[in-house]
């Protein structure tokens, strides 16, 4: 996760993801300078690199009542759905701004309010998770991952800026990460990526993702006809929760390759010690899985 809109985040930041084919959550703030300045990086680039972005509010300066709350709230939101197409109503990262004593006048309950009005998902804390602030080495970093590995649960980094080196760069941008810690650690993490053992995603897939499995349910309807004829349903929102779920099935032993099929989508997949991987959208339509041949 990267807050603020700053200059290293497209500068550098985006471009390292974007080499090694991984991608972060960005909070912007469309009514800062430094974003108005390049707002063309943000509304035509990153995006369209795979970012995604967080809402982090218009400005970062806070509000003195709800009225400002929802400038600067909804505000961000409707910037961020207007800069990237997808459907009308889907779910934002909200990353709450550190603001001085005084700077966030409403209740929870009017932030939970103003959350669910615009459809947005408030993060994890910062607590324990940031970039230079509480973690300072590739080590210290890496050992997140690790420990997300072993729980097989989630965790995540919060930087601020990035190193820029070169000839022009006459300041750094806020709590500003080394390059020598911040690319080992990109380098780390793909490695763990490519072992299967780590997925890199944005909050909200995460989000959608855990919410969706939490209250899956799975039924095999019938093995009739030399195919299994499955149901997956969740309690979610289907508006708004329709991220596929990865599942596995147990095959026949004589069966080598299956076809499986959920709606107008069909996908193969290898059978390997009577076991088969693939995905499919829970309340979606009933999955049939048959063999290949």
């Amino acid at each position: 996760m990267f807050d603020d809109s700053l200059l290293s985040h497209w500068q550098v930041a985006a471009p390292e993801l974007f080499k090694r084919s991984m991608i972060a959550t960005f909070y912007i703030n469309p009514g800062k300078a430094e974003y108005q300045k390049f707002a063309a990086r943000w509304e035509d680039e990153l995006w369209k690199q795979g970012m995604v972005y967080g809402n982090h509010t218009m400005t970062h300066q806070g509000f003195a009542d709800l009225e400002g709350a929802e400038r600067e709230i909804g505000g961000c939101a409707d910037i961020i759905r207007r800069i990237v197409p997808g459907p009308e109503r889907r779910l934002l990262s909200f990353g709450k701004p550190g603001l001085p004593p005084g700077r966030w006048n409403i209740s929870a309950q009017d932030f939970a309010a103003l959350l669910r009005r615009h459809d947005l998902i408030d993060r994890p804390t910062f607590d324990k998770h940031g970039a230079v602030y509480h973690w300072q080495t590739t080590e210290q970093m890496l050992a997140l991952a690790d420990r997300a590995i072993a729980a097989q649960g989630m965790e995540y980094l919060i930087i601020h800026g990035v190193e820029r080196i070169g000839p022009n760069v006459t300041w750094q941008d806020f709590w500003a990460l080394k390059q020598d810690v911040f690319l080992p650690l990109l380098d780390g993490l793909q490695q763990r990526q490519a072992q299967h053992q780590l997925w890199i995603t944005d909050h909200i897939s995460q989000h959608q993702y855990q919410t969706e499995r939490d209250s899956a349910e799975l039924s095999v309807r019938s093995a009739a006809d030399g195919a299994l004829h499955i149901e997956l349903t969740c309690r979610a929102d289907p508006v708004l929760y329709r991220l596929p779920l990865t599942l596995l099935s147990t095959v026949p032993s004589t069966w080598r390759e299956a076809l499986v099929t959920q709606g107008e989508r069909q996908t193969r997949a290898v059978v390997v010690d009577r076991m088969i991987r693939y995905d499919a959208i829970p309340g979606d339509g009933p999955i049939v899985v048959r063999p290949v041949g």
